[in-house]
């Protein structure tokens, strides 16, 4: 019986030490890992607790084309590329910086502005969250991207 004790206390052990889960970044975002082209892939919104799912493709993604994208480039550029019906593309233009674990964003005559918390970044992953009222209702969304 006490072997059998161990080896579930072995496999607690082991199984809490390999169990990820998923963090916020608790230091500065990782410059390294933010400039490149990032493509929009889907995105989630939440309103008091409640997330609504959807897991379709992000929803400016028009049918058909390319993904849109945004480029952080090192100096504080930043590339809006936006493909409308009939996959017309078009690139804007603007600036980025950092404030701690936030990203400040303004592209000109696009929807692509404001300041967004970093809530993950890998080499390939990275979620942006922004906090605001929606409808009268506070709540978030989440955009997701790859590289």
């Amino acid at each position: 019986m006490k072997k059998l004790n161990i080896l579930f206390a072995s496999v607690l052990i082991l199984a809490t030490v390999f169990t990820s889960c998923t963090k916020d970044i608790s230091g500065p975002v990782d410059m390294d890992y933010l400039v490149g082209k990032w493509n929009f892939n889907k995105s989630t919104a939440s309103s008091s607790g409640f997330t609504i799912p959807y897991t379709t493709d992000y929803l400016k993604n028009e049918d058909g084309c390319t993904k849109d994208y945004v480029e952080f480039i090192a100096g504080g550029i930043v590339k809006f590329g936006d493909y409308k019906p009939n996959c017309v593309f078009e690139e804007k233009i603007g600036t980025w910086s950092q404030n701690g674990n936030s990203i400040i964003i303004n592209v000109v005559g696009s929807s692509f502005n404001g300041t967004f918390d970093v809530a993950s970044l890998s080499s390939i992953e990275l979620i942006l969250k922004i906090d605001g009222n929606y409808n009268g209702k506070s709540g978030t969304l989440n955009l997701y991207f790859t590289k």
